[in-house]
């Protein structure tokens, strides 16, 4: 049991290192993105919105380019985090044949396991050799040998991943009404549930790979936006209530409220964890209420988000701006309010 659990927190290591490194570039791509777009304001509702304008043409490109390299970077990391630096580029490789072979996001997360535990295991094979052969263990069979055992795994992954994309992305589009806005509802809540953890996490791949392997399909957007507005009510929500309602909380969470509102609008759900750990009977529930409001009522406005990502910077990249921006405030409120009403007997306990 213990081994299950170590195995498990080592895959989830591996996987947070892989989002860690590949989030800057989300993070940059969608700003470029919402500025390109606020450049050519003008032309908001055409085919050619972002693109016309010589200035939002040259940042839309740029904004581009950081998303294009989302996947590569997050399996290269993965790699990285299995067998060090020389993981980084059959990692980054097979992150690049995910992208262009149909696999995508799921692809990519294969792929960096793949070629990370490839070059572990190159690595562990070749500990005997003499240290003077060293820079060629370095120079020539990691990286030649390393990337062709895992390109060639890599057309195993694509051909088995490809398909499961495409009954993920017939999924998605069969989706409709009530279904969207329960899966909306779900993922809020998965995203409050552990404030940054596995079961949030999933929620977030499942919105991410939902993304990519729908390219860019309606009701996939929909899912991230749902993903993208429920998950800044989390921190904020906390947040919010420690203005609201100051004398429910000890001077220690006042100050973690100051943070949690710009983690909030950062779209880091971590900024909970301080209120929930002190406060757990009456803090998770109301943060999962509300972000799953918040997810509910962004796929029932059929708002879309075309970043994966969410935050006030990914913003413009929303179909309906003051949609989005009312299912955020009604999702924050809701869980504010419960807060203080779950709280209410408690404004005298000073610790």
């Amino acid at each position: 049991m213990s081994r299950s659990r170590g195995k498990g927190s080592e895959i989830y290591r591996h996987v947070m290192t892989g989002v860690s490194y590949f989030l800057p570039f989300v993070i940059a791509g969608g700003v470029f993105i919402s500025l390109a777009f606020l450049f050519d304001a003008g032309n908001v509702g055409t085919e050619t919105y972002g693109s016309t304008n010589p200035v939002s043409a040259w940042i839309l490109e740029i904004g581009q380019f950081a998303f294009s390299l989302m996947l590569p970077i997050l399996a290269g990391y993965i790699a990285y985090s299995i067998a060090d630096r020389p993981g980084i580029l059959p990692g980054i490789v097979v992150g690049l044949m995910a992208r262009e072979g149909g696999s995508g996001f799921i692809g990519a997360l294969i792929g960096g396991f793949l070629a990370g535990y490839v070059i572990y295991w190159i690595k562990k094979s070749t500990s005997k050799i003499p240290k003077t052969f060293e820079g060629t263990k370095t120079l020539i069979i990691f990286p030649i040998a390393g990337l062709l055992i895992a390109a060639l795994g890599m057309i195993a992954v694509n051909a088995v991943v490809e398909p499961l994309n495409q009954f993920l992305t017939t999924a998605l589009k069969n989706l409709s009404g009530t279904s969207s806005i329960l899966l909306g509802a779900v993922i809020g809540g998965m995203l409050a549930f552990d404030m940054g953890g596995p079961v949030n996490k999933t929620a977030y791949l499942f919105s991410v790979a939902s993304l990519t392997a729908a390219d860019g399909s309606s009701i996939a957007t929909i899912v991230m936006a749902s993903a993208a507005c429920s998950g800044m009510t989390i921190s904020t929500s906390c947040a919010l209530a420690t203005t609201l309602f100051p004398k429910k909380f000890n001077d220690n969470l006042k100050e973690a409220g100051k943070a949690a509102y710009v983690m909030g609008a950062s779209y880091i759900a971590e900024g909970a964890i301080p209120f929930v750990i002190q406060k757990p009977k009456q803090i998770l529930p109301s943060i999962i209420t509300g972000a799953a409001v918040a997810g509910a009522l962004t796929a029932a406005f059929g708002i879309t988000m075309s970043a994966p990502i969410g935050g006030i910077f990914t913003i413009p990249l929303t179909s309906n701006i003051p949609l989005y921006i009312l299912s955020f405030v009604i999702g924050t409120l809701v869980s504010t309010f419960m807060i203080g009403f779950l709280m209410r007997n408690e404004a005298s306990e000073q610790t």
